[in-house]
């Protein structure tokens, strides 16, 4: 894997300043839609029939609109908004409403691209307890969430062009960039990651089970979420750590894998509605797998792809 370019960290540096620019002056709420609770932000529009305590939505808020800025400001054209208006982001109470309302069964938040874009957020997942289990803190917003989430949102017409797995992957390279309350940090992107997916996946441990990238390269959406569902519950997220480390691959391994990802950007998609060109061939899977493994190791993970007889 190639060290970033010169050009790209300042880049990085331009992003973090642009998300922390977020005005709380825009914030307030509307009258109510029906049995809605509406809120403005500068700009999303947060509606939930009932309402969290004040300082969660506001911190909802501010997440929301700092990651917003931050995709904006990131060199690659991903930033493609809805196109009318602030989006909207639903926070629903019940697990049965969520579902039914669009959202995927055992997710906590979901892209919702087809009718009117918005984002659907479990709101029995919207706080989290502490990781270290010998804390006595009270449970906090759970960011990387909300950030996951709408930075899906704010991809909305740039996501027909990617294939799922770079989908998610870009939204876990903005969660891991996340340090909360709304501040992004991307002037050293390896620290974060390590510390995200440590976390995550083996807090304590530096080895990081994944599955095979040839597993989720060829996947679209719904194959996707058909790949989540089949897997035990708290194995799912070795899907979104393979994932990010490809993203990460991509986004940060120099010009030429930029441009493969500007490239696939700035193509048509296909007016069928059929799956964007592959950017991995699933036959080049165990070969990124070692470079992914040679790469991390002096970094902090050692990553754990399933043996190729296990497959």
């Amino acid at each position: 894997m190639r060290r970033m370019s010169p050009l790209m960290p300042a880049l990085l540096v331009a992003m973090a300043a642009a998300a922390t620019g977020v005005s709380q002056q825009a914030f307030r709420q509307q009258p109510d839609d029906g049995p809605l609770k509406v809120w403005h932000s500068e700009r999303f529009r947060i509606d939930m029939k009932d309402p969290l305590p004040l300082a969660d939505i506001e911190r909802l808020a501010r997440v929301a609109d700092a990651t917003a800025k931050a995709v904006a400001a990131h060199p690659l054209p991903i930033y493609a908004p809805p196109a009318v208006g602030r989006s909207r982001i639903s926070v629903i109470s019940s697990v049965e409403e969520y579902i039914s309302q669009g959202g995927a069964a055992g997710t906590a938040g979901f892209y919702q691209g087809r009718g009117e874009p918005r984002v659907l957020i479990d709101a029995s997942h919207l706080r989290q307890a502490s990781h270290d289990q010998a804390s006595r803190l009270p449970p906090r917003m759970n960011d990387d969430l909300v950030v996951h989430e709408i930075v899906h949102l704010c991809m909305h017409f740039a996501n027909p062009r990617l294939p799922q797995w770079l989908q998610e992957g870009i939204a876990e390279f903005f969660a891991s960039a996340h340090q909360g309350e709304g501040r992004f940090q991307f002037r050293d992107m390896d620290a974060a990651i390590r510390d995200h997916l440590r976390l995550r996946l083996n807090p304590g441990d530096p080895r990081i089970p994944m599955v095979p990238v040839a597993s989720i390269t060829g996947l679209g959406h719904r194959e996707w979420l058909a790949h989540l569902g089949a897997m035990p519950e708290n194995e799912r997220y070795r899907a979104y750590a393979t994932a990010l480390l490809l993203a990460h691959y991509h986004l940060q391994g120099g010009p030429e894998r930029l441009e493969i990802i500007r490239t696939a950007l700035t193509r048509e998609p296909d007016r069928r509605g059929g799956p964007p060109p592959p950017i991995i061939d699933p036959a080049e899977g165990p070969a990124l797998e070692e470079i992914l493994t040679r790469y991390w190791k002096p970094r902090g993970l050692t990553l754990e792809f399933p043996a190729p007889a296990a497959r």
